[in-house]
């Protein structure tokens, strides 16, 4: 059994000029990821390894979040940034088989699919929400009955948490 996090980056800002892979994230934004990576920690959440888009708000998401959780191996392929959910399929399933815990941090719309793709079990309600809502600092946790990530499946994950800010937890600014 292995666990993937899966987490769209905190909300950003859309300032006059700045080139998109450069937005930086708000002030609710730094605070959501903060608050989330708290949670994380109280729920005893912690990847192994993490993949994380090079965009400037997927690091300091990423960032905050492990503010809470301490160091983790981090690698910032160029191919998370601006890519498809094929793709994030495709990098998830070259990790090495002997990391347990693995995070994807990217964006919307991919990360949001990847996570509708993967997941064919959990509760009504979660899958219910996972098909209605899908804001920024959302954190998917999917439970995934493999014994390496060459072997991930679609549809055949245990969606096992959905983080959703706001609703699971607040961030105050």
């Amino acid at each position: 059994m292995r666990t993937l996090y899966l987490l769209r980056h905190a909300q950003a800002a859309t300032p006059q000029g700045v080139e998109d892979k450069h937005r930086p994230l708000t002030q609710q934004g730094l605070a959501d990821a903060l608050a989330l990576g708290r949670l994380m920690k109280a729920k005893g959440y912690k990847p192994d390894f993490i993949i994380c888009s090079p965009a400037r708000r997927t690091q300091q998401t990423m960032r905050k979040v492990l503010e809470s959780l301490g160091e983790i191996k981090t690698v910032m392929p160029q191919a998370a940034y601006y890519t498809t959910t094929g793709q994030l399929y495709d990098m998830l399933k070259t990790v090495d088989g002997n990391i347990q815990n693995l995070m994807l941090i990217s964006h919307n719309p991919s990360i949001h699919s990847l996570v509708r793709f993967l997941a064919g079990l959990g509760t009504d309600e979660s899958i219910l929400r996972l098909n209605t809502e899908y804001q920024e600092c959302t954190l998917s946790v999917l439970e995934c009955p493999i014994d390496g990530w060459a072997t991930l499946m679609p549809t055949e994950n245990d969606l096992a948490d959905l983080l959703v800010p706001g609703r699971d937890f607040t961030a105050k600014i």
